[in-house]
């Protein structure tokens, strides 16, 4: 097995599919659950937009990856632009954000930050690696694919149960 032959790769890009389609069904009864308190706070729509969207990604991309027969360029390639639409809509989300107005702390914000950062920014390096055939290819794409249902885990936590206490 290599990290440049997506042929290799079907198991561990079903489990992240299946994973990431599960947490979104999780979130969706986390927002169905706490949909007043939710709407009500601008902060915390977008935050549940957000982890949307990281999932949303997860998903997308792992069933991308999954297509038979597919060249390791066209792969790197979605890989890229998935990690550079993600990182750029959750940045967005963030900057608009008032931590202040949610009650986060300075440390809190910047762990959020940085978590929803660290998927895209490995994506980013596995496709990186994955054009040049070099330095791991699809082993940097799958912990990706984990930190971004891990983020996402996290954010349906708080959607499901953090902001009712």
């Amino acid at each position: 097995m290599d990290g440049y032959s997506l042929g290799d790769w079907g198991l561990a890009f079903t489990a992240t599919a299946g994973a990431a389609a599960a947490l979104t069904g999780l979130l969706f009864v986390a927002l169905s659950i706490n949909l007043r308190q939710i709407i009500a706070n601008p902060g915390l729509v977008g935050r549940a937009v957000e982890v949307l969207i990281v999932l949303s990604a997860a998903l997308i991309l792992s069933v991308l990856l999954l297509m038979p027969g597919q060249p390791s360029g066209a792969a790197a390639i979605e890989t890229g632009i998935t990690a550079v639409a993600v990182s750029a809509v959750s940045a967005r989300i963030q900057i608009r954000t008032d931590r202040r107005a949610l009650g986060i702390s300075g440390l809190g914000f910047a762990a959020r930050v940085i978590g929803a950062h660290t998927g895209p920014f490995l994506l980013m390096v596995g496709a990186v690696s994955l054009l040049a055939q070099n330095g791991g290819g699809l082993y940097w794409v799958v912990p990706a694919l984990i930190a971004m249902i891990v983020v996402s885990i996290i954010g349906a936590w708080i959607m499901l149960v953090e902001i009712v206490r």
